[in-house]
């Protein structure tokens, strides 16, 4: 603990080293007129974000529906609870939290307020209906630990700092754009200082929000080791981070011999054995607790610590990947004497059978796509300025020399009838054909999945709450099945859709049985995209690939015209 207690003090000190750089740049160089302009911008923000801080808890009371329990009540309903929070409030000498819970069955937990004595922790019925006691007790003990380290005054100062650069690089630019009026060397001057400091403000813009982050996923390590010790056990949260981050969570309703076949199966897709020749040392996928094993868990949190794409969101997240934060847990098993119950040692070889020894064609096929239309653009544009530098004398290279402006002008068409089809092929690599039927379990081992690399899927099962709990305009909903849980993400790609979908449609399909023909992606956590949503009697189809072609049809169209101008014009 006094590791990550070092390392957050040292990156908010480095934080704050970076506001007195810049600002001791500009205080070399400002412009006196200018100075109390951007004291008022800065004062502004500054102002903004202790507006958000004083609010914001009570927008989040007034839009999540949350059913606040008195704690008399609360500790009648779930004593095994109400003994951790006299745990935590005892030691550490605060004021009982307000306690709230949302009842929708995605399993998540928050708390927010203004400070240690004014808190509010809300966990959902997923929480209470998924995780055992020991696992409830893990979780709230983690919002617990944000609560007693003062996260919420925190994280508004760090999250503060970029704003301050973002606001002195807009105050740079805008008062650039002001001096060009001048026409005198001192004006110029001025420009290009102003300019320098913009440049150099975005860039610690920038710093300050990656580094942010990294203070963000600090505080959560910090609170799982506050659960741990609480606990005296980081198995606790271990084992339920498993069911709340992959959606790893058994039907009570069949036995472990049925649930087997699915999850057998599972693992038979990675390489390791075929249940059907080798059921003398076939190791099942359910344990005799009918709680997942070894495999299945190493299988889904393969992704997290061998594809990628995992690293590409862990620098871009505010929240550590969830098998990074079981193996520090695993780590504090020492402290107690215990030996940690989530074992990540067979993972990379699950891996290497899936996926092979490196993930890093796929990655980079995944990227290509991703990007092949601005690729395109980006090439033109570069082309074009090393044919424009070519014009005015800069150099003379012996083909660029020899393009005119018709010969440009027409190459730019190209241009856009590349960037129509580069915009179809990359459609046509996200959103694949062949829809086959899986369960959860069946896809969250898929370890080659990505946000762009799909599995096309058909999954049955039922819609047992939102995509955010409690919250009346979430879009999005959670699946379950006999396997797992899974996130169904039904944005339209309109907002205005995604709007009246939400008020009008979501909160309806709680509860019942669906059938889902859509793409399995994995990001952050697994999700899939919904193509058709099949109900009793009703099906309610997505047009998100549809509507990703009128980007082609646009690059096309300005083709077309470009074409036709140099048509009529050149020829």
């Amino acid at each position: 603990m006094k590791s990550l207690k070092l390392a957050s003090g040292l990156t908010l000190t480095f934080l704050f080293a970076l506001v007195y750089a810049l600002v001791f740049v500009i205080s070399v160089w400002f412009l006196p007129f200018a100075w109390w302009s951007l004291l008022i911008m800065i004062g502004f923000t500054l102002g903004i974000v202790l507006m958000q801080y004083g609010i914001s808890p009570y927008i989040i009371q007034w839009v999540y529906q949350i059913d606040w329990i008195p704690y008399e009540q609360y500790k009648r309903q779930y004593p095994h609870l109400a003994e951790t929070l006299e745990k935590v409030v005892d030691v550490n000498n605060i004021d009982m939290p307000r306690l709230g819970i949302i009842h929708d069955m995605n399993p998540n937990a928050f708390t927010f307020g203004h400070t240690k004595n004014n808190a509010r922790v809300v966990l959902t019925d997923g929480i209470l209906n998924f995780l055992n006691e020991e696992e409830q007790k893990a979780v709230l003990a983690h919002e617990l630990g944000h609560v007693i380290h003062s996260d919420f005054i925190l994280m508004t100062i760090v999250f503060a700092i970029p704003m301050i650069f973002l606001t002195i690089a807009r105050w740079a630019y805008y008062s650039s754009l002001f001096r060009r009026i001048g026409r005198d060397e001192e004006g110029g001057y001025m420009v290009l200082v102003m300019i320098a400091i913009a440049i150099l403000s975005f860039i610690c813009y920038y710093i300050g929000y990656f580094l942010s982050l990294v203070i963000s996923r600090i505080r959560e390590y910090y609170a799982d080791e506050h659960a741990a010790e609480v606990l005296e056990n980081p198995n606790a949260l271990s084992t339920g981070l498993v069911k709340i981050a992959y959606g790893l969570i058994s039907s009570q309703n069949k036995s472990i011999e049925e649930r087997n076949k699915s999850k057998v199966r599972a693992i038979k897709g990675l390489g390791i054995f075929d249940p059907n020749s080798a059921s003398m040392f076939a190791v099942e996928s359910m344990g005799k607790s009918g709680g997942y094993s070894k495999e299945a868990i190493q299988a889904a949190a393969a992704w997290d610590l061998y594809n990628p794409w995992a690293k590409y969101y862990q620098l871009h997240s505010s929240h550590p990947l969830p098998a990074r934060r079981i193996q520090r847990l695993n780590k504090q098993c020492e402290q107690y004497g215990l030996q940690p119950e989530i074992d990540f040692s067979d993972a990379k070889e699950l891996k290497r059978k899936q996926a092979g020894r490196s993930m890093m064609g796929e990655f980079l096929t995944d990227l290509l796509f991703k990007s092949l239309p601005t690729l395109i653009l980006t090439g033109f544009i570069l082309f074009s300025i090393i044919w424009l530098f070519d014009i005015v004398g800069f150099y003379s290279l012996p083909i660029v020399s020899s393009l005119g402006l018709s010969q440009m002008v027409f190459l730019w068409a190209v241009c856009f009838y590349l960037i129509a089809f580069g915009f179809i092929a990359r459609t046509l690599f996200r959103y694949r054909s062949g829809f086959k039927p899986y369960e959860v379990v069946d896809l969250l081992t898929k370890v080659k999945a990505s946000p762009i690399r799909c599995i096309p899927a058909v999954i049955e099962g039922k819609i047992i709450g939102k995509g955010v709990p409690g919250y009346y305009i979430s879009d999005d909903l959670y699946f379950q099945d006999d396997t797992g849980i899974l996130y169904v993400d039904y944005r339209f790609g309109l907002s205005i859709v995604d709007f009246f979908w939400a008020i009008r449609r979501a909160s309806q399909m709680v509860g019942q049985n669906v059938r889902i023909i859509g793409w399995y992606r994995r990001g952050p956590m697994p999700y899939i995209q919904v193509k058709e949503l099949q109900t009793m009697g009703k099906t309610y189809k997505n047009h998100t690939k549809g509507l990703s072609y009128v980007w082609a049809v646009l690059a096309f169209l300005i083709g077309i015209g470009i074409f036709l101008l140099w048509f009529f014009v050149f020829l």
